[in-house]
């Protein structure tokens, strides 16, 4: 018996909503969609290992939060090098948007130009460490 009292076991909780429509229609909701997330929080990550892909489609603007710290028993802790790669078309064609250096226990945040325009949006570093790739986006 599912919460709704019946015998459809695909049904999903009660407090499950799906709901299909266009884009378009969120306007009709109260404004334009926001959000934030990310690849990474406070992730230990492997060198020269593409993150999971984040989308990025969809909103006008839209803030980058990096930090960084050396991984445990680490005997270097040298500035890490953050490659992010955007893919403009949402075919699996990555190409580097920039390179962005962080001080081990730093922090750096990076502003996309107004209106900027990718499907997906991933991250490498150069040194393994324990990273946050983070997005707002509004």
């Amino acid at each position: 018996m599912t919460p709704i009292r019946d015998a459809n076991l695909l049904a999903g909780e009660t407090q499950a909503g799906l709901w299909f429509g266009k884009t378009d229609d969120l306007w009709h909701f109260g404004g334009k969609p926001k959000g934030w997330g990310g690849p990474w929080r406070e992730q230990s990550v492997v060198a020269e290992e593409p993150s999971d892909p984040f989308l990025m489609t969809g909103f006008d603007q839209k803030v980058l939060h990096l930090t960084c710290e050396p991984v445990e028993n680490a005997t270097n802790s040298s500035a890490v090098e953050f490659t992010i790669e955007v893919d403009f078309l949402g075919n699996q064609t990555w190409q580097t948007y920039d390179v962005i250096t962080v001080a081990p226990g730093g922090y750096v945040h990076h502003e996309f130009p107004a209106g900027f325009s990718a499907h997906w949006v991933r991250f490498t570093v150069d040194t393994a460490c324990k990273a946050t790739a983070y997005l707002t986006y509004t």
